[in-house]
Parts: C-alpha cells; sequence; structure tokens
C-alpha cells in the first residue's frame, strides 16, 4: 500500500503541476501553488486512504491553436516579409516597402515619381530641286515630357482603408498645319491617343478592407475581369482562402483614354448623331488562388446609355504550374452579345516546359480581335462626305472589325560552363482573314487572306572578352502564299555588347543593326479602277547606331537614358522606279526616377 500510495501521490503532484501552469493566474501566484503543493508532499500530505480515491484523469493532447483566416489579397502588394528578404526582390527598384515597427500603427506610405522626355526629328535632300517637290523626311519633331506619380497609402492612420493615386501629365508640341482644307483641325504629333496634351487619372481609389470583404471606391482597373477600368464600385468578397467572389459596377471611360479631356467625349452613332458621352458597365465573377494555381472567370456588360446594343463577354484567366518543370497560362475573352458578337475577340494561351536546367520550350497561341464600342470609335472618326474633292482619299468612315491570329514556338538552351552561352530560336506564324473595303459609292472591294511567318535565331555570351555580354540575332519575316502578312517582307540583324559597371550601380549597352524591308506588291501598277492592287511597291533599308544607359545613383534614385541614330534609304520599284533621298533620324529618350 505504501508503495502504491507514493505513485498516486507522483501521479496527483503531476496533475496538479499541470494544472497550475495552463491556469490563468499571475505568475507570482503559481509559484506559490508551487512551493505549498511541493511542501505537502515532503510532510506525507494526505493519508494514503483519500490518496487512493483521488481518481487521476489520463493526459489530454493540447488542441491546435485555430489558425487565422487568411483572404486573398488582390489589391496587386507583395508586402510580406519573405519577399521584402528575397534576393531577387528586395534590389528591385518598384517594390513594396515592409511595415516598420512605426509605420504599422500608422500610414504606410510609398511610391515613385518618374519624368520621362523623349524627341525625334529627321532630315533629308529634296526630291527635285528643280521642282520644288520638298523632302522625303518630315519637317516636323516629335518631342514630348511627361510625369507620372505613383503612390500608395496603406492602413490609412492604423486603420482598414488604403488609398492608390497613379496620374500622369505629358505635354506634346503642336506643329503647324501644313494646310488648312474646310473641316480639318490642327496638325497632331504621333503620341499618346491623340496626338494633343494628356492629363491623364489611371487609378484613384479609396478600399476598405474587412475579415472577408474589400470595398473599392474610384477609378480602377479590374484585372480578373478582363482588364477594364471603371469608374465605380468593386466588392470581393472571400467565399474561403482560396475562392474570392467579386463583383463591381461603374462607369465607363473611353477605351483606350488617355487623358480626362477625351474619358467622357460625345459619343456618336454609326450616321454620325450623338449618342450621349456614358456608357455604364458591371460584371461578376470568382477569383481562385491554390498552391500551384490561380486565376479568375467572369461574365461583363458594357452597355451605352443609347444607340448601340450592350456588349456582353465572358472572360476566363489563368496560371498552372505542374511541378518545376510545366507552366500553363491562359486569357479569353468571348463575346456573347453585342456588335462583334458572337466571337472569340482576344485569346492568349501558352506553355513554358523546362525540361533540364539547360533547356526551354516555349508554345503560345494569341489572338485579337476588335473590341471597341461602336459608339466610342466613331466619337473619333469623321463621318463620310459626299461631296469631298475627287483628289482626296478619306479612310475614316466606318469600323471594321478584322482579328489577327499568331502561333510561336520558341527553344532555347544554355551551354558550356555556368551557362554561359545561350542560343534561342523561334518560329511565329501569323494570319489575317480575308475582308472587303467599302467605297463611299459602296463599292466592294476584297482583300484576300494574309499569311506570313518569321523565323528568329540568337546567341548570347554572358561572359566575354573583358566581362561584356555579347550577342548577335537575326530575324526574317516572309508571305505564305501570294500575300505576305502586312504586305511585306523582313530581313533584320544586330549586334551588341553590355557591361556591368565596376560599382555595380549601372549598366551601358551599344548595339548596331541593319534590315532591309519589300513590299509583296511591288512592281503592280496602280489605277482608279484596280483599287485593290493599290500597294506599296519600294524596297527600303535601315541602319541604327546606339546605346542604353542604366545607373542607380542610390537605392532610391534611377536613371536611364538611350541615344539613337538611323538612315533610312527608300527605292521604289517598277514601273515608277526611283530613289528618295537618304533621311537621317535622330531619337533620344531619357527618364529619371525617385522612389519615396
Amino acid at each position: 500500500m505504501r508503495a502504491r500510495g507514493s505513485t498516486l501521490r507522483g501521479a496527483l503532484a503531476a496533475a496538479l503541476l499541470g494544472a497550475a501552469l495552463l491556469a490563468p493566474a499571475p505568475a507570482h501566484a503559481q509559484d506559490k501553488d508551487d512551493e505549498e503543493e511541493g511542501g505537502d508532499e515532503e510532510a506525507g500530505g494526505k493519508d494514503a486512504a483519500e490518496e487512493e480515491s483521488v481518481v487521476v484523469d489520463e493526459a489530454k493532447p493540447k488542441a491546435k491553436p485555430k489558425e487565422e483566416f487568411k483572404k486573398q489579397d488582390l489589391r496587386g502588394h507583395a508586402v510580406d516579409e519573405s519577399t521584402a528578404k528575397n534576393t531577387f526582390e528586395k534590389d528591385r527598384f518598384f517594390v513594396d516597402k515592409v511595415d516598420t515597427k512605426k509605420t504599422a500603427k500608422g500610414t504606410l506610405v510609398q511610391g515613385s515619381i518618374a519624368s520621362s522626355s523623349f524627341a525625334y526629328t529627321e532630315r533629308s535632300g529634296r526630291f527635285d530641286p528643280v521642282a520644288n517637290l520638298g523632302t522625303s523626311g518630315s519637317k516636323f519633331s516629335r518631342v514630348f515630357t511627361e510625369l507620372r506619380l505613383q503612390t500608395d497609402f496603406r492602413h490609412i492612420g492604423g486603420g482598414t482603408w488604403d488609398a492608390r493615386i497613379d496620374t500622369r501629365a505629358r505635354l506634346v508640341n503642336t506643329p503647324t498645319a501644313e494646310s488648312t482644307p474646310t473641316g480639318s483641325t490642327s496638325t497632331h504629333i504621333q503620341s499618346g491617343f491623340n496626338g494633343t496634351n494628356e492629363y491623364e487619372v489611371r487609378e484613384a481609389w479609396l478600399v476598405r478592407s474587412g475579415k472577408r470583404s474589400d470595398l473599392f471606391f474610384g477609378r480602377q482597373f479590374i484585372p480578373d475581369l478582363g482588364a477594364l477600368r471603371i469608374d465605380g464600385l468593386r466588392i470581393d468578397y472571400a467565399k474561403s482562402e482560396k475562392l474570392t467572389l467579386i463583383g463591381f459596377g461603374g462607369l465607363y471611360p473611353v477605351r483606350g483614354s488617355r487623358s480626362l479631356t477625351t474619358d467622357y467625349v460625345v459619343l456618336k452613332d454609326d450616321n454620325g448623331n450623338a449618342a450621349g458621352r456614358f456608357v455604364g458597365s458591371g460584371g461578376f465573377g470568382v477569383a481562385y488562388r491554390t498552391l500551384n494555381a490561380h486565376g479568375a472567370l467572369g461574365g461583363v456588360a458594357i452597355a451605352p446609355l443609347s444607340s448601340e446594343p450592350p456588349r456582353i463577354y465572358a472572360t476566363s484567366n489563368g496560371y498552372y504550374r505542374s511541378g518545376a518543370k510545366v507552366d500553363l497560362y491562359h486569357m479569353a475573352i468571348f463575346d456573347a452579345f453585342g456588335k462583334a458578337a458572337p466571337a472569340l475577340t482576344n485569346l492568349s494561351a501558352g506553355a513554358n516546359y523546362k525540361p533540364s536546367q539547360r533547356l526551354r520550350v516555349t508554345a503560345s497561341f494569341n489572338r485579337v480581335d476588335t473590341e471597341t464600342l461602336n459608339v466610342q470609335a466613331n466619337a473619333f472618326l469623321q463621318q463620310e462626305d459626299a461631296m469631298q474633292a475627287a483628289d482626296r482619299i478619306q479612310n475614316e468612315t466606318y469600323i471594321q472589325r478584322l482579328s489577327t491570329n499568331a502561333g510561336k514556338l520558341g527553344l532555347s538552351a544554355g551551354l558550356g560552363s555556368f551557362q554561359r552561352f545561350e542560343i534561342s530560336t523561334a518560329v511565329n506564324y501569323r494570319y489575317r482573314p480575308a475582308f472587303n473595303l467599302v467605297s463611299p459609292n459602296n463599292t466592294k472591294i476584297a482583300l484576300d487572306a494574309a499569311k506570313g511567318v518569321d523565323v528568329f535565331v540568337g546567341l548570347t555570351d554572358r561572359q566575354s572578352i573583358a566581362n561584356l555580354r555579347l550577342g548577335v540575332d537575326v530575324s526574317r519575316s516572309f508571305g505564305v502564299g501570294g500575300i505576305a502578312f502586312q504586305r511585306s517582307e523582313v530581313l533584320a540583324a544586330r549586334a551588341y555588347a553590355a557591361r556591368e559597371l565596376k560599382s555595380g550601380r549601372g549598366e551601358w549597352e551599344a548595339e548596331v543593326g541593319y534590315s532591309t524591308t519589300k513590299d509583296s506588291g511591288g512592281g503592280t501598277a496602280c489605277a482608279p479602277a484596280t483599287l485593290d492592287q493599290c500597294f506599296g511597291s519600294s524596297n527600303g533599308s535601315m541602319l541604327s547606331i546606339g546605346g542604353n544607359f542604366y545607373y542607380r545613383i542610390n537605392s532610391d534614385l534611377f536613371v536611364l537614358a538611350n541615344l539613337w541614330v538611323n538612315r533610312n534609304t527608300i527605292q521604289v520599284s517598277a514601273p515608277m522606279a526611283a530613289n528618295d533621298p537618304p533621311i537621317l533620324g535622330l531619337t533620344g529618350y531619357a527618364r529619371i526616377a525617385y522612389r519615396f
């Protein structure tokens, strides 16, 4: 009995000690209880009869703490600690900040401001000094300067609100018009959406983040459902950690608009009549995220308030990784109702295969069709002029919906020690279906389908003499059948050298390239009765020399610049054989960016 009593006393002491450790009592109270309990055991404690009557519960495993629910973050941020410490992420210039002890209780502000400037000018000889026909080069120079600000405000005031502002302003030069025919407007340079100054608000939204729901207010993109831009409301609801429901509604600015001045212009129907200014949009879908896959699918409606039926489409996008060797991706838009329906208006699908560390295989297919609403496109097109002069061609009278399709297969291999050499090759097949052009007097001109093949081969030496990275590549585009894609054949070659600066803060790159072009319709006479044969009939060449320079002044200040000189020549084929004077062009671009 004595031995048994000792055993029971030990078990009882262990049970009481465990209970004391788990109890929510203050630390000093627990210590006191332990001392008293130990003293009773040493003095003999309770009598043997009491000890034998005590029933000691079997030890139970501790319950696992309930894991906190984590919904998908569809705001486009990667701000966890592991990302910040990732070797490939932490040194990037445009990378999300991670909270410090100070910012965690307030507002984390991050962003960047970038200034960019571009200029192009060209000079050439005169066509015929005697006839005073002017020069073959343009008398206008293209110049613009742009300032862009991107700012994120995370957990404002330590609360549940976030905000984002992305805005920019571009100023362009306005050349003097060569002539001012009746109804014409001022000449615009080739820049941006409409060749004018741009004052764009790309994004400006607030979001309230809850345990399962995120509510977005303002101008925003809906990347999971066709990447359209709206001015309105979006709601994300986390059905689970893997599934998030998405719903949105609001106004739909003009597709492709890059300025507040063209976001909501007066729309026009196919007859040129006013169709209001606003288009509504709304949609619903679901986004999914798993360990190896992510994507979204849903439906969207874009509804003009007059003059055109709504456009309703289904959309799907996704990415899947099968182990370490295969990546699959896709993005598709199918118009089910509207001017373009039924049609697969957008499709991108591809696969990346990595059978070994030295070999990469890629395959992709892309189809792009016209997704623009008629009322929005008509706002920028001239209407048919029945009294048009005989010597003028009007080519902005109606919308032609036309798709282009391309399939690509590529192969890249690393050779030598540490994969010093890389050889890459790719073949791209492009196809444009046949279609009809209709003249103002309803004459139909049938244009045949066009097919073309692009072949590319490149070789890179990553660690060549003097620590240079050297490379050469050649590409060739040619037609399949009677008509080449875009009615031209191209042969291009280039060689380049690059090297990192000794300081490790930047890199320079120099390049020389040469290309030739040949119109596939060369040698065909052009007459008003055979307009379908009036295409280019010339051969051209271009030699370009230039380089790029990148430099990181410090962790928050970055600059880049490039300068190119090119020489273009054009030889017109028979029956109007002639050589245009060569054109000498100069292109420059510079950007300085600061992050905060």
